[in-house]
């Protein structure tokens, strides 16, 4: 029987073809054992699109949850901390308990206790030397800044990424750490973030009185909107194959994670926020699309700003529009974290 008459050959090599577009795109030593499970499935039965986009959305929750980490070697490296030496940048190791026990490291950068503090929250897959630069600015002009590793991150406890829903709490219980242990002046904390680190950033903010201003650098406004994007994005296949995709993996996801992304909406938040923010996107962002920023920002109903940088891709106008970025940053914070009369 020939493959016209018999359809079925075809059938099967089209879906495997489909999974394995899509695994392309996911961390590359898992799709090769998932490809050959796909492989397994085709071969032994008739089998349904379902069950393989059921499997396929297995290794996409855990890219989502527990993502490849990058720049782990900058953490290990003795050059950076002579570096900071050398700089005369008095930094102490600080290891932090959250409100689960999970133990977060980082670094605290001190001025004085009379001086304002901004907690820098880093990115999904990075660390605390990805806010490291902007730390060193705030404190070259007269702030405490302390940067760390979120949960799943760098040396940082913690097995999963939840994109706000406990790292909140972690950025709450740093806070509570700071005003307890360095006897910071609450009166006087604000938050720097970007990409993920801005979007938990805008989560406290919406959460904590403690907070005095946001500096949210490239934020998405919903995780479930943003995933749906960029798995779109990235693997061209039809909405009518990703939508279910989606919907299976960010199941797996929050039974995996034991958290809600359907919670992680940043921009229903928004209204929430009483303390100033000041958004950041450039236009040419391939991961989150300025939208995101733009909707924030038509949400927020208190002190705001969105400054959207031309030619500029995800979270990069720190390095390429880096005066204009420094003199916003540190003008923003010192006026909002202004001592209270």
């Amino acid at each position: 029987m020939s493959d016209k008459e018999n359809p079925e050959p075809a059938l099967k090599q089209s879906r495997l073809a489909a999974a394995a577009h899509l695994l392309d795109h996911l961390d590359k030593e898992r799709a090769a054992w998932w490809l050959k499970l796909f492989g397994l499935i085709a071969a032994g039965t008739a089998g349904s699109l379902t069950l393989l986009l059921g499997a396929a959305s297995y290794p996409l929750s855990g890219v989502l949850i527990r993502p490849k980490l990058k720049r782990l070697s900058q953490l290990k490296s003795p050059h950076l901390r002579a570096f900071l030496k050398r700089l005369n940048v008095g930094f102490e190791d600080v290891l932090i308990p959250s409100f689960d026990n999970i133990r977060l490291h980082g670094w605290w950068l001190e001025v004085g206790t009379d001086a304002p503090t901004v907690v820098l929250i880093h990115g999904v897959k990075k660390n605390r030397t990805d806010v490291l630069r902007a730390a060193l600015v705030l404190r070259r002009n007269g702030f405490n800044a302390l940067v760390f590793d979120g949960r799943g991150h760098g040396n940082s406890e913690g097995r999963y990424v939840t994109y706000g829903y406990y790292e909140r709490r972690d950025v709450e219980a740093v806070i509570d750490w700071l005003v307890k242990e360095k006897s910071i002046n609450k009166n006087r904390v604000g938050l720097a973030g970007e990409s993920m680190g801005a979007a938990i950033a805008l989560q406290v903010a919406a959460h904590n009185e403690w907070v005095k201003a946001v500096w949210a650098d490239s934020p998405f406004a919903s995780l479930r909107r943003v995933s749906h994007e960029f798995l779109q994005s990235t693997t061209h296949l039809p909405d009518a194959v990703v939508s279910p995709m989606m919907w299976t993996a960010k199941h797996m996801a929050n039974y995996r994670g034991n958290f809600d992304m359907e919670t992680i909406e940043p921009a229903l938040l928004a209204a929430k926020i009483q303390c100033p923010v000041f958004l950041i996107h450039g236009t040419a962002d391939q991961l989150i699309a300025t939208e995101h920023s733009q909707m924030i920002y038509d949400a927020l109903t208190g002190d705001k700003e969105l400054w959207i940088v031309k030619g500029i891709r995800h979270a990069r106008a720190a390095r390429h529009a880096k005066t204009a970025y420094t003199e916003k940053l540190v003008r923003f914070f010192t006026a909002k974290l202004a001592p209270t009369v």
